[in-house]
């Protein structure tokens, strides 16, 4: 049974106005978790907005990132919970780029099978999963997701978008993007921050994400979702499948994510 839309819809909108109402403060609380990121108020009432109002309307167990994860003994008995970032790109809301996203994933045997991606300063939310994928802005009707087509965009002379992060892995990207000018087009590096980058890949506004440092599996689940719902894939920097759940500690050591999985992406990433 699939979630309802307009109800996580709106539930990421009232998170996300909380977080705009600290974001536009001139002052706010910041501290330090114990593997030494940053922790805001807007993490925590992003927290308890979304973790409230999803076991309002769901009986499915929850995965946060500000909330104690259960060990895997516990976990490895569900075969379906969500998967929440409250804020993600708590470095971007410091440092107000603008670029941060609530980020909510329905997990279902290990995959992604809904995901959720919003951005609050620009009211755009990115939403969908089995086969259909939408983005909302405002109170606009929704769109339908439209993912680039590679060798149609490389047959206009158009350049190849690679997205990356503006904080990690910097030299092992422009490694890769000399190597993907070298044989297959001209490379555009575009920074964002934050799971937008997963957001804007399923949109059609980039052809590439590649990551080489590790992250959770909440920054990216529901990205993933948005992906396969268009055609695309997430997969691991191996190209072997990414589940969801399943190891103790929740963390993914890099990954290759791309919209168009047609295309035949190994020759040019695996190296």
């Amino acid at each position: 049974m699939q979630p309802n839309y307009a109800d996580l819809i709106e539930l990421a909108r009232t998170a996300g106005k909380a977080i705009l109402d600290i974001y536009q403060r001139s002052e706010y609380t910041v501290v330090k978790k114990s593997d030494t990121s940053p922790l805001t108020e807007a993490d925590l009432a992003a927290n308890e907005i979304l973790v409230h109002g999803i076991q309002a309307i769901s009986t499915a167990p929850i995965i946060s990132e500000e909330s104690p994860v259960p060990d895997q003994e516990t976990r490895k008995e569900w075969n379906r919970f969500w998967l929440i970032d409250p804020l993600d790109g708590t470095k971007e809301f410091i440092n107000r780029t603008d670029e941060f996203s609530i980020n909510i994933a329905l997990i279902e045997d290990g995959k992604p099978i809904f995901g959720l991606i919003y951005a609050p300063v620009t009211d755009e939310c990115f939403y969908g999963g089995e086969g259909r994928a939408y983005v909302k802005t405002g109170d606009n009707p929704p769109q339908p997701l439209k993912p680039t087509v590679i060798l149609k965009r490389l047959s206009q002379d158009s350049s190849l978008r690679v997205l990356g992060s503006k904080r990690h892995g910097a030299e092992q990207v422009a490694l890769l993007c000399e190597r993907l000018e070298e044989r297959l087009a001209p490379v555009q590096h575009v920074s964002v921050g934050s799971a937008l980058k997963l957001a804007y890949l399923a949109a059609g506004r980039g052809e590439l994400y590649p990551r080489f440092g590790s992250v959770s599996e909440w920054d990216i689940a529901a990205g993933h979702a948005l992906l396969n719902a268009v055609g695309g894939e997430l997969v691991s920097t191996q190209f072997e499948p990414i589940r969801y759940g399943l190891k103790p500690n929740l963390i993914v050591a890099g990954f290759f994510s791309f919209a168009d999985s047609d295309f035949d992406w190994r020759p040019l990433l695996l190296t």
